[in-house]
């Protein structure tokens, strides 16, 4: 092959959005040329878009994107071009009846479709449902193109195909068997922290087996599936043959990367990883998806309701990182039993911010409700009821405003209060988007301290991360867990599938992942504070809670989905079950 230049287009694609998608693919096309590559790969399903659901079904949609892909052929002149997009064939059936299409990349150059290479692995895990809409494609085969004044033969593979570890087919081992001498891999890959590690790894087994560079490209933006909302993260990766990183595009931002690579292992420049940081990583994550989002879906401005606590103060300094302060309203919605130290803290949160800021007093519309309905009704008979109707006026008042101003409101839940439950449905689960529902609630504090560290002072007043929990629905009222133990094992249900027995043997064996099972804020460890049939009691009343608020999860916003798994479309979960676990 000798030397090849190629472009990796880490693009922002817009869902269904063909004609947008079309226009920015051709935009980094014609980057690519300028910058003297060869070749230009942009990622997978980059053309309609990754989350499209159903609309893949839709006859005039598939053939919209079969126009787009050879205008992008076209518009590919002394280049090559390999674009991500959806290939059918009305002729062809499916056992269904439904016509067979693939997850497919387009070879193209000079105006003629060199190769529809289709995706082999279709994985049916998470909110992956490739299996659903796509059929495996039946062969791997490498396509020669020109490359400077020779040519070089490439195997394009698709996502899956490189994670391959569960599979009996090996797409990238045929392609490089085949000959291929450069492997480009097109992505879309969801961020979690710890992603850049697992890519790494898996990317530098496959070179040390058969030696060849890979090219790796990934979207970057935010797509949904209706009930979850979901970071790509870019980080596009070229490895040369002996395995060094070549080249790394940038995390959560569009780039263009233009590497020189060979197949005879000639020495490169080559650059290392950054450094993990999950707190950076994590903030960084939801404030480019709320701002993607919002622009995806036109919302302009946001409105957090802020009670003085720490998940509404986060929610602001997402919100106002991703937006501007001059585009964030903040309101405070205070009864008689919210505190002076909590009404503080909602207004020195929102000076600091310097977004628009508002107090709606809920007490008198709180007392007249109740009135009504025990006049009309019956009394009240369950303190949870007088409580939840402090939680649901704020909720009808913050959607007013959303109706009034066109303003999107988030919803302030984290994830560990969504799976015990500890959130009113219709009331603090009110909102067009969960932006830290994927957020356990150490995570909650951890990040907010990044916050600060970030601005260099305390953004966050310190009171905030002191006081003790509270949704101040009532007198004396405190949130009843403890946090430190209750959100890891939550997080063990959740993103691990952890069964209670199993929690209960390692915690004997003191042997939790200490990554999640953090000493609290006093220094104590899980074991110091707890013996077993008190540990084996909190992990079994978490799993109880877990089950018995499913309704409520599935009722809420979407949730942006920053861990290994969440809940909504990713974690699916049933409302009649009876398993006790």
């Amino acid at each position: 092959m000798g030397w090849m230049r190629i472009a990796l287009a880490q693009i922002n694609p817009t869902s269904g959005d063909i004609a947008s998608n079309t226009g920015r693919i051709i935009e980094a096309i014609t980057a690519a040329k300028k910058a003297r590559a060869d070749l230009v790969a942009v990622p997978e399903m980059a053309l309609p878009g990754y989350c499209i659901g159903d609309l893949v079904e839709d006859a005039g949609f598939l053939e919209a994107n079969e126009r787009a892909m050879q205008e992008i052929a076209r518009a590919s002149q002394g280049i090559t071009s390999v674009v991500g997009f959806i290939d059918f064939n009305p002729a062809a059936r499916n056992d269904n009846g439904t016509i067979r299409k693939y997850n497919a990349a387009a070879v193209v150059r000079d105006g003629k479709v060199l190769q529809r290479a289709r995706k082999s692995l279709l994985p049916n895990y998470r909110y992956f449902d490739d299996k659903r809409f796509f059929t495996p494609a039946e062969r791997r085969e490498p396509v020669d193109i020109p490359a400077g004044s020779s040519c070089a033969r490439i195997g394009v593979s698709i996502c899956e195909d490189m994670w391959d570890e569960f599979y009996d087919i090996k797409p990238l081992t045929e392609l490089a068997g085949k000959g291929a001498t450069v492997l480009l891999n097109l992505n879309a890959s969801p961020f979690h922290p710890g992603k850049r590690r697992t890519r790494e790894r898996l990317i530098r087994e496959h070179i040390a087996q058969f030696h060849r560079p890979i090219v790796y490209v990934n979207t970057v933006g935010a797509a949904d599936t209706g009930k979850n909302i979901i970071p790509f993260d870019g980080e596009s990766l070229a490895y040369d043959a002996a395995g060094r990183l070549v080249a790394l595009g940038r995390q959560f931002e569009e780039d263009l990367l233009v590497v020189e690579l060979d197949d005879e292992a000639t020495p490169l420049p080559a650059c290392e990883l950054p450094e993990d940081d999950r707190d950076r990583e994590l903030h960084d994550a939801l404030v480019m998806a709320l701002r993607d989002y919002m622009r995806k879906t036109g919302f302009t401005r946001a409105i957090v309701p802020v009670s003085g606590g720490i998940d509404s103060a986060l929610a602001v300094a997402l919100a106002v990182e991703a937006l501007g302060a001059d585009r964030v309203l903040a309101y405070n919605l205070p009864s008689r039993y919210n505190t002076e130290t909590t009404r503080s803290i909602a207004e020195r949160l929102a000076t600091a911010f310097g977004v628009r800021y508002g107090i709606v007093p809920i007490q008198q519309i709180d007392e007249t409700v109740r009135s009504v309905f025990e006049t009309h009704a019956h009394p009240i008979a369950q303190n949870l009821t007088r409580e939840n109707l402090h939680a649901r006026i704020r909720g009808l008042l913050m959607m007013a405003e959303s109706n009034d101003t066109g303003a999107l409101l988030i919803s302030c839940g984290n994830e560990t209060e969504i799976a015990l439950g500890y959130a009113t449905l219709y009331g603090d689960m009110c909102g067009g988007i969960s932006l830290i529902g994927d957020l356990s609630k150490m995570d909650v504090y951890s990040v907010a301290r990044y916050v600060n560290r970030r601005h260099g002072r305390d953004m966050i007043p310190e009171e905030t991360f002191r006081i003790t929990p509270s949704a101040e629905l009532a007198a004396g009222q405190f949130d009843p867990f403890d946090y430190a133990v209750v959100s890891p094992i939550v997080g063990e249900f959740a993103e691990h599938r952890t069964n209670p027995a199993d929690l209960i043997r390692l915690f004997d064996e003191r042997a939790l992942d200490a990554t999640r099972f953090r000493p609290d804020a006093e220094g104590r460890t899980v074991y110091d504070k707890y013996t077993t049939e008190t540990f084996r009691a909190v992990v079994y009343d978490a799993y109880r809670r877990l089950r018995r608020s499913v309704y409520k999860r599935l009722q809420g916003p979407p949730i942006v989905v920053v861990s290994e798994r969440a809940f909504g479309f990713d974690l699916r979960e049933t409302i009649i079950n009876g398993w006790e676990g």
